[in-house]
């Protein structure tokens, strides 16, 4: 009865040890991600696929004057990368849910999902401009 005992408690011992290591990778990693987006190479690949979104981006005369990104929404993305999403001029419903990719050594960006009312507000400014 007593080896049962002991195995019982050195397996929760190890399920807790496994548990905390765990946790504390994940910290890490999160730490390691939000880095990556804050580092002036992801400023750069994320503002480059702006421009090619508005060509006025970051103007006054565009539709996304500025931008701001939620930290709190970086993740790692299931196939590889960062995701991470970004809100524009001060609005929460003009947003873009984003991704970070890294090959051979440099950031790229990845897919992008437009808001609704991003994605109206860029189509319109498009076709005053044809």
């Amino acid at each position: 009865m007593k080896k049962r005992k002991l195995f019982f408690y050195l397996f929760i011992a190890l399920i807790i040890i496994l548990g905390g290591k765990l946790y504390m990778d994940e910290k890490q990693l999160q730490k390691e991600m939000v880095t990556v987006v804050k580092s002036d190479e992801a400023k750069k690949v994320f503002e480059e696929g702006l421009r090619n979104l508005d060509p006025n981006a970051l103007t006054p005369k565009g539709v996304i004057q500025s931008y701001e990104i939620d930290y709190d929404s970086i993740r790692h993305n299931p196939m590889g990368g960062i995701m991470f999403t970004a809100y524009f001029n001060g609005d929460a419903q003009l947003y873009i849910n984003d991704s970070l990719n890294k090959y051979n050594n440099s950031l790229e960006s990845g897919g992008s999902a437009l808001s609704p009312k991003l994605s109206k507000l860029l189509k319109e400014r498009t076709e005053e401009n044809e």
